[in-house]
């Protein structure tokens, strides 16, 4: 480990790991999909926190219920956007809310292709991308660069936030309010909104 991380100074020149062969995505590369996959997920588990809410069951019976039913994770999305939009608790949040599901679900797509698609050989700003399940596709074959997906991460950053405020307004766990008055050093449209 270099000492630049040691010192807690984590720059990209310091993501560069020790590999047997050198193939498959580069180090930033990694380093950054495994953010964009750790964020996504967590995105996930909160929007599954406000499923059991608004279905009024204790989560490991929804573990259970999702399990047994086989829901998709975009079933359960669609099932908060509907309690969500029903809501009559906060309308700014509401409205907040069903705006970074959306943003969310529009960047579901780059997670496909980072979690389904097989990487190349790329080293680099740019990875390329297969699509093996639909060769013949056009679009079956993409770079991803290095920037876009760093920014997707930021994006996730924003959503999640979002997700968390709005969805503890609307779940009465806290107000809007009290956000504000904790961060009063951010713009409301940047902790709200994606």
């Amino acid at each position: 480990m270099s000492e630049e991380y040691r010192v807690g100074r984590f720059t990209e020149q310091s993501i560069d790991w020790d590999r047997p062969y050198d193939i498959g995505p580069s180090d930033q590369h990694l380093h950054a999909i495994g953010q964009f996959v750790t964020i996504y997920s967590n995105i996930e588990w909160q929007i599954f926190g406000l499923f059991a809410f608004y279905l009024e069951i204790p989560a490991p019976a929804v573990r259970q219920l999702v399990a047994d039913a086989n829901i998709s994770m975009a079933g359960i999305i669609r099932s908060v956007e509907k309690h969500v939009a029903a809501s009559t608790a906060d309308t700014q949040a509401r409205d907040d809310l069903l705006l970074t599901l959306k943003a969310f679900d529009s960047i579901a797509k780059v997670r496909h292709k980072i979690i389904h698609w097989q990487w190349g050989l790329d080293e680099g700003t740019k990875a390329q991308l297969n699509d093996f399940i639909r060769q013949k596709a056009n679009n079956s074959s993409i770079t991803l660069d290095l920037k876009e997906l760093r920014s997707s991460c930021f994006r996730l950053v924003r959503i999640i936030q979002a997700v968390i405020f709005n969805g503890g307004i609307l779940m009465g766990q806290i107000s809007r309010e009290e956000i504000l008055r904790l961060r009063s050093d951010t713009l409301p449209e940047t902790l709200f909104r994606p």
